[in-house]
């Protein structure tokens, strides 16, 4: 196709192959794809989406001197569930719909959650470690709970929550939950029992977070709260970075303040500075809870529709600023 009538900006590759469906559902309407890797500095985004008609974002910042250089970009998507990244007022002031994809790998997020817990309580990369050293250890080293009896805290429970919910009700655990913005119906309908956020540090075995990341979020497990957490407990993050406050954890970990942790996102990725790689008592994953083949296949396909319903007047399947309809006239 030789005459586009959009231009769309995509920043930041999962891998080459999945490209492809994105670009298949953008020419559909028109739309020219433009792919950049990831870019880390408010000049480059600039540079890089100057004239977008919309943007794809991976994990890059968004900020309101981003969008003012593109007047007619009328969509900015984040490819996965958190938006802290996008400057979401100013996007509403400039009538930007921000959308995300919420509900593409709410599984694969929630079983790579359990495979942390799990290893945790196996703990697997020890083993694993000590049989290449030439060791052949009998008995796991202590700590090793049952897991089943075992208590797992879950702090947010969306749909992510909710799916570890239902995998480790499996596994006979008892399910404690922290979130003041769900209904009591929803707790009781998955047989857990909501509880304070204090309460659910002092007693839980594993503690998952699953929130969003935002001002209240923000290091919700920070110093104060691990040292709530009883001696024999793990942490356990595959929702954002800074939900954690990572120096806090490496120092509860260093002086054995909790058993260990499966951290799959950090504060600052990649995380080369970061003192949780130097320490034996934690699983470190690169951010990659959210993969699977299928799942990658289907978010690209969903990215490039959703594109297409905001530039050709259609409200998308999760539109992050409601509020942009007053300026923006989706239908």
């Amino acid at each position: 196709m030789s005459n586009y009538k959009y231009k769309i900006t995509h920043v930041g590759i999962h891998t080459v192959e999945a490209l492809e469906p994105e670009r298949i559902e953008l020419e559909k309407i028109g739309a020219e794809q433009i792919v950049f890797p990831t870019l880390t500095t408010e000049e480059d985004m600039i540079k890089s989406t100057l004239g977008s008609d919309g943007m794809i974002i991976m994990e890059s910042d968004v900020s309101r001197a981003v969008m003012e250089a593109s007047p007619e970009c009328k969509i900015i998507l984040r490819t996965g569930v958190g938006v802290d990244t996008i400057d979401i007022e100013s996007a509403t002031d400039l009538g930007i719909a921000v959308v995300n994809v919420p509900d593409v790998w709410i599984r694969e997020v929630a079983n790579h959650a359990l495979a942390l817990i799990l290893a945790c309580n196996r703990r697997l990369f020890l083993l694993d470690s000590k049989i290449r050293s030439g060791e052949w250890p009998r008995t796991i080293p202590s700590p090793v709970g049952s897991l089943h009896g075992e208590t797992l805290g879950i702090i947010g429970f969306g749909q992510i929550g909710r799916e570890l919910a239902l995998r480790v009700k499996a596994l006979g655990l008892k399910i404690l939950v922290s979130d003041p913005y769900v209904s009591p119906d929803i707790f009781a309908d998955f047989g857990v029992t909501a509880v304070s956020l204090d309460n659910l540090f002092e007693v839980s075995d594993y503690v998952s977070v699953h929130t969003p990341l935002n001002e209240e979020t923000r290091h919700i497990i920070d110093e104060k709260a691990l040292k709530k957490m009883k001696s024999n407990s793990y942490v356990i993050n595959t929702a954002r970075g800074p939900v954690v406050d990572n120096d806090a954890l490496a120092k509860a970990l260093a002086g054995n303040w909790i058993a260990g942790a499966g951290i799959d996102v950090f504060e600052q990725e990649p995380p080369r500075d970061n003192p949780l790689i130097k320490l034996a008592n934690v699983i470190l994953t690169s951010h990659s809870a959210y993969y699977s083949d299928p799942a990658l296949e289907a978010l690209a396909v969903r990215c490039g529709q959703e594109v297409a319903r905001v530039l050709t007047g259609k409200i998308p399947l999760h539109l992050v600023n409601p509020e942009v309809l007053g300026k923006l006239k989706l239908q």
